[in-house]
């Protein structure tokens, strides 16, 4: 089938290419909207995010959350369409959302599959045309507007909204990277992309043993000796290194700094001489026990026998025979427990592109090109990107909305 003339074509089949056709379609009963996907089904990403949960919005926005060159290009549309927006389109999808831990705001059922499905299901009954397995290959203008050249056909079209994603998560989930070459080819600017959200590789010297272990921890990222940020959460030894909430937050850098460490507090919330006075007291209690139990119900066993093991304690020795020093030791172990990070899982395995195409060209308002009318980009593809929590998802959904209603007002 020919597409000639037609209103709007949305590249990209991801979660704003589909909240942006949805609230296109709803208002333009009339128009054609033609949303364009390379792969097989729309929405393959979205089903993965939140461990297959979907974490949809985080009740508490902040614009401190979102990094990029201009990182506060998202806060217009990001305060306009926040989460009671949110909250009211999903409402509409028969969705409605359950809060989580930190603010994170879930589909009730707590499926990802779920919103998908829903959202699916929307763009079929409202008739958005949706044409997957289809490779937008180039951009170019014409009289009417802008041709888009696929692997199938070409599309003719008044607006256009790329909404092609990054490259987080590779191929299999749609990062191609097309989008960045399509616009790049008219001029606009890329922003080095890099993984963001992604688990860190670090010397295994001291927690081989640990892979699969999790433990509440503090976890701060160092370059060189300067600290940069920490986090607080669930953290996850794996045989290659770190992840876990905590870890992915900090992640990011691992791309801007040469020499990186992260320290490791296993007792979040409790200073260096608490800790201390915490262990001498066990060792008082626990004296009849040997080392390898000294641990036994504060910490994980492995997790306590590696402490151990940083200090050079046996696991055979007498809790009776710890020393005032080997106990400060041990503190200091358990509040800045130090790895080197050797780099991160690279991009396939990364939840979010940090960089794209640079916002400088864009309004923050409409998400409408600068240099080219009717021309908007949208979600990820954009040099914005969030910490874990349902800050990606929000500028998906924010971005969308506010591209959607821009050419609604146009008509």
């Amino acid at each position: 089938m020919m597409y000639k003339n037609v209103h709007t074509v949305i590249i990209g089949g991801g979660a704003s290419g589909m909240c942006a056709a949805i609230l296109l379609k709803r208002q333009l009963k009339n128009e054609t909207i033609v949303l364009i996907e390379a792969l097989d089904r729309v929405g393959k990403k979205l089903i993965v995010t939140g461990n297959g949960r979907c974490n949809i919005t985080n009740k508490f926005l902040d614009i401190n959350s979102y990094h990029g060159v201009d990182s506060k290009f998202c806060n217009s549309v990001v305060s306009r369409y926040g989460v009671r927006f949110t909250e009211e389109f999903f409402n509409s999808l028969g969705v409605p959302l359950s809060e989580g831990d930190n603010g994170k705001m879930y589909p009730y059922c707590f499926q990802a599959s779920a919103v998908v499905d829903a959202m699916r299901l929307e763009l079929a009954r409202i008739d958005v045309k949706v044409l997957t397995e289809t490779f937008a290959q180039k951009i170019t203008l014409n009289e009417f507007g802008y041709r888009i050249l696929t692997d199938k056909q070409e599309i003719f079209c008044k607006n256009l909204i790329v909404a092609a994603g990054g490259v987080a998560g590779g191929k299999k989930l749609g990062g191609y990277g097309i989008g960045y070459k399509m616009l790049t080819d008219l001029g606009f600017t890329l922003v080095p992309v890099t993984p963001s959200l992604v688990q860190l590789k670090t010397d295994l010297t001291l927690i081989k043993s640990l892979d699969g272990i999790k433990h509440t921890s503090t976890v701060t990222f160092y370059n060189i000796n300067k600290k940069i940020r920490s986090e607080t959460g669930e953290l996850l030894f794996t045989r290659y290194g770190i992840s876990g909430p905590p870890v992915l937050q900090v992640s990011r850098l691992s791309e801007v700094f040469d020499e990186c460490k992260v320290k490791i507090n296993f007792m979040p919330g409790y200073e260096y001489e608490e800790i201390l006075q915490m262990l001498l007291k066990r060792k008082k209690l626990l004296a009849d026990r040997k080392a390898e139990y000294f641990f036994t119900g504060l910490f994980p066993k492995m997790l306590g026998h590696t402490i151990l093991k940083a200090c050079s304690i046996k696991l055979t020795d007498s809790v009776s025979e710890f020393t005032d020093s080997q106990c400060r030791l041990l503190s200091q172990q358990i509040y800045s427990f130090s790895l080197t990070v050797l780099g991160n899982n690279g991009m396939d395995n990364a939840q979010v592109t940090a960089g794209g195409i640079a916002t400088k060209d864009f309004s923050c308002k409409t998400m409408e090109s600068l240099k080219y009318k009717g021309l908007y980009a949208i979600g990820e593809i954009l040099d914005i990107d969030g910490d874990c929590g349902g800050f990606n998802l929000q500028w998906a959904w924010s971005s969308a909305a506010a591209a959607a209603e821009d050419i609604i007002g146009k008509k």
